[in-house]
């Protein structure tokens, strides 16, 4: 297996604490219960008695081949259906009381780390160490936003979350963050402001045609449609000397539900933090772009991190925003005229500005370089150690963070509670398994960017597929996205685990049943995938949306920079108090997961995923589904093309190839994309052929013979081809406008961040009017399909 590239901290090892905003903290983090041996052994004791009277023996149909493999043939268990019996709600509360019970950003709290190193490692995984990088990270001293003149509309916004009564860790008043953004750049300034809708690309393009003027001004907008981050940026690039961002009630408070605490949607007072830094240039650590940040590791000056913004920036809740737009009132442009989609839902007139009123902005933020630690659990499989499955999930909070990421922390232990279990039964996985806990992951993905760029050279060799686990339950909606080879695993294993609250239905019934309508509150899912609908829509397509991977978590490392097959999924759509104090216990338990079933069932299934993924013969990764999914962003990039021709700027004229043909003509394209999907139709014959002639596995009981070697044979070679297909579609050199971003087939909007844009570079060029670059990466990207069939053929 490829070794880690350094020592990693062992235990006890830990260093002096970092502690923010309170001296005496004696309130977090403290263990609720602990966990013995004897209560593995006994508790693995009850269910396989059980199992060994309940379950039907029976590892292969003929007819469906193998449901899940056991990781030997001679077994008494199934260790897929005996896992699916041992998560259990109680020990998730626990859990996630324990991770939500005081505030804990990334690089605070190291003790929470070591914390869950020792549960790992008292169920049963004892190869757990502590990985340790020193990350460049901002904190808050000083914010200010307050309207100085005229006299008649003078205000101070108070900028923090207050006590709701019932809701006990929302006390904690001097530990909570105030509102302010990670990596914004420290700053006093005082301008009029004007008002920018969502601050998307289209917005400031709508604002410079009305000739509004953003140069010199502080720009509003408000969260929702892009990444944060990518707010600031465009601001910055069109002349403004800050920006403020808030939650409009339209998108995630009373214009969506009943606001917190009588409704789970936000409520006036509340702060959406978060990062600004530009993950659509690169994640991690914005110092040592491709390169991991341990300590003595040569680092650009900040002025050099094109990731970081160069104005201040405040997160605002909309009871302190609603005296700057009404100070707009009546000043510039009515929204009205601007788009349909520029009115918010507080009472009041939306206008463009620039307002007559100033308002003063002040940002003084600490930035260091400061360690932050993942913890990494190691399972060597018995038979092909060298190939290994990731799953993690980070670990950080803005503040308590109930849902993000505590029920995704939560869902990570018990599935190390699990896997211990099963190995104190006498199971080893056939391959290696992996299981991390991030840290840092709300700065920038941080923690897991860090770890892939580290390890980077046996990942792209060994890994079969990463799992990510964060935002694991804030609702009652399942969603996925994920590399489209991976979408027939999910819904094999969705079928299999039940729904909360729904006798009869598994998750897979009830994601099917709830129609192709994306929802907007969770970070895998925006509009960008609107044609991926209209196709499943125009095809009569039954199954439920998988979307493919734009970024906001960390999977990102994983599929764009080292080509590795992902996946992020989780029971969502009430997620109104996001980042904010009140992403809390109380919130959780009323609204959300009283009696922890759907953490259950999201436990169920992120071990269900790494079982397979890690112990069956063949990967059951669908190549040919991938294939069809790239035809589709075929047809959107024509669609996209002939639009912007129709549509184009006259600037677009001035880079028109001599000839329109190589723009225009897509047959080529099409072509390779049809030799892929014969190619993956050879795979489907293989691994039908393994299951009809082999039964499902290579029999040992007759390792010399013939038919062994020929079955050996065809497993590692439909295997090799399954693993190491995403990395065909890898550039080394990047794209052209971010080159730390890796895959050709999908990375995330370059103006949008969470969602993905299929064939990025393509749609770039594009974007920038740029005809010879866009007939040059058509041509190339023709080249890498075809390269890619051929692979899948041989």
């Amino acid at each position: 297996m490829g070794k880690l590239a350094r020592p990693l901290l062992k235990e006890g090892e830990e260093k002096e604490r970092v502690v923010l905003y309170s001296s005496q903290q004696r309130w977090r983090y403290h263990h609720h219960r602990s966990w013995r041996a004897s209560q593995i052994v006994v508790g693995a004791l009850i269910a396989l008695l059980t199992l060994w009277v309940c379950a039907p023996w029976r590892w292969w149909n003929a007819a469906t081949g193998p449901t899940v493999r056991p990781f030997d043939a001679e077994a008494p268990f199934d260790p897929f259906e005996l896992f699916q019996m041992l998560p259990e709600p109680a020990n998730l509360k626990s859990y996630l009381h324990y991770y939500a019970s005081g505030p804990h950003m990334a690089g605070v709290n190291e003790t929470q780390a070591h914390w869950t190193r020792k549960q790992m490692h008292n169920f049963g995984l004892t190869d757990v160490e502590i990985v340790e990088y020193e990350p460049l990270l901002s904190y808050p001293r000083y914010q200010e936003v307050a309207i100085v003149s005229p006299e008649s509309h003078r205000f101070q916004a108070d900028l923090h979350e207050p006590v709701v009564d019932e809701d006990d860790t929302s006390r904690l008043q001097d530990n909570i963050p105030p509102a302010f953004h990670g990596y914004a750049a420290s700053g006093n300034v005082t301008a009029r402001v004007v008002y920018a809708n969502y601050g998307r690309k289209e917005d400031f393009e709508a604002l410079v045609r009305h000739r509004v003027p953003i140069e010199g001004n502080i720009v509003l907008v408000r969260y929702g449609q892009n990444f944060r981050g990518i707010k600031v940026a465009l601001a910055q690039s069109h002349g403004a000397v800050g920006v403020l961002i808030y939650s409009d009630p339209a998108d995630d408070g009373y214009g969506v539900g009943t606001p917190y605490p009588e409704g789970p949607f936000r409520p006036a007072y509340s702060v959406q933090r978060g990062s600004v830094q530009n993950l659509a240039i690169y994640p991690g650590d914005p110092l040592t772009p491709g390169r991991p940040a341990t300590p003595g590791m040569d680092r650009q000056p900040r002025e050099d991190a094109n990731n970081l913004p160069k104005i201040p920036s405040i997160p605002l809740s909309y009871q302190n925003a609603q005296p700057i737009l009404q100070a707009l009132a009546h000043h510039g442009i009515p929204a009205t005229e601007m788009g349909k989609d520029w009115r918010g839902a507080l009472n009041i007139t939306y206008t463009t500005g620039p307002s007559q009123a100033e308002v003063r902005l002040v940002n003084q933020m600490n930035e260091k370089i400061t360690p932050i630690w993942n913890v990494v659990a190691r399972i060597e499989g018995w038979e092909e150690p060298n190939q290994a499955v990731i799953i993690g999930g980070h670990r950080d909070a803005w503040v308590f963070g109930a849902a993000d990421p505590g029920s995704g922390s939560a869902v990570l232990l018990e599935l190390a509670r699990g896997l211990g279990v099963l190995l104190q039964s006498g199971w080893r996985p056939r391959r290696t398994i992996y299981v991390c806990s991030w840290d840092g992951e709300e700065y920038g993905l941080t923690g897991s960017t860090e770890w892939v760029e580290e390890n980077l050279g046996w990942l792209r060799d060994e890994a079969i597929a990463y799992i990510n686990v964060d935002m694991a339950v804030s609702g009652s909606n399942f969603m996925a996205g994920a590399s489209p080879s991976l979408a027939a695993l999910l819904y094999d294993v969705t079928r299999n685990v039940s729904m909360p609250y729904s006798e009869g239905q598994s998750v897979y019934d009830h994601w099917a049943s709830a129609g192709t309508t994306a929802p907007g509150t969770i970070s895998m899912v925006d509009r960008s995938h609107s044609m991926l609908l209209l196709r499943n829509d125009a095809q009569g397509t039954k199954e439920p949306p998988v979307f493919p991977l734009g970024t906001g978590s960390d999977f990102t490392a994983f599929l764009d920079y080292a080509g590795i097959a992902s996946m992020d999924m989780g029971f969502g759509g009430a997620a109104g108090t996001y980042h904010s104090a009140y992403d809390s216990i109380h919130w959780m338990e009323k609204f959300i997961d009283p009696d922890y079933l759907y953490h259950q069932a999201m436990t169920r299934i992120i071990g269900g995923l790494g079982l397979k993924l890690a112990d069956d013969s063949l990967l059951g990764m669908d190549l040919a589904r991938y294939a069809k999914d790239l035809e589709g962003y075929v047809v959107d990039l024509e669609v996209a093309m002939h639009r912007k021709l129709a549509h184009g700027s006259s600037q677009s004229r001035l880079f028109q190839p001599p000839s329109l043909e190589p723009v225009t003509d897509f047959k080529p394209l099409y072509r390779s994309v049809g030799q892929l999907q014969a190619a993956a139709k050879y795979v489907t014959r293989g691994i039908a052929e393994f299951y009809t002639r082999y039964g499902g596995h290579c029999d040992r009981g007759t390792k010399k013979g013939k038919a062994y070697r020929r079955c050996l044979r065809l497993r590692t070679r439909l295997n090799d081809k399954m693993r190491g297909f995403e990395r065909l579609f890898l550039n080394m050199a990047g794209l052209p406008s971010r080159p730390w971003y890796k895959h050709m087939v999908v990375a995330p909007g370059r103006w949008t961040g969470y969602g993905a844009q299929p064939l990025p570079a393509l749609h770039e060029a594009l974007e920038e009017d740029d005809w010879r670059q866009f007939a040059m990466l058509k041509h190339e990207m023709t080249a890498m399909i075809g390269e890619a069939a051929k692979f899948v053929q041989q």
